[in-house]
């Protein structure tokens, strides 16, 4: 894909919502891209965010922000809710080079 500066396996969800996806984001020159299934229905959704509706990215600090019990990166929305992304993986979680990552170039 051209233009993709990052791709990687995470967990997210919406600020109000109860449940959490397992996807993929993809962070491209034009969008953050969102995929993944709600385990519990099988729900599979996919959000492509432009980088012009993304107000700021910051790691999250209260367990409201959680993911699946851990920290998150918060996408703060321009005209919706916030959204919540962590990253799955068996290494160290580094949350502030994940955000910098969301940060169009």
């Amino acid at each position: 894909m051209l233009g993709v500066r990052d791709t990687r396996r995470v967990a997210w969800r919406r600020q109000h919502a109860q449940r959490h996806y397992v996807g993929y984001v993809t962070v491209s020159e034009a969008n953050v891209r969102l995929t993944g299934r709600e385990q519990a229905t099988g729900i599979d959704v996919s959000l492509s965010i432009p980088h012009t509706a993304i107000r700021s990215v910051r790691v999250g600090t209260k367990e409201s922000e959680m993911v699946d019990g851990e920290l998150t990166v918060v996408l703060e929305l321009r005209d919706e809710e916030p959204i919540y992304v962590r990253p799955i993986g068996n290494g160290p979680l580094d949350l502030d080079g994940f955000a910098r990552k969301f940060h169009a170039q």
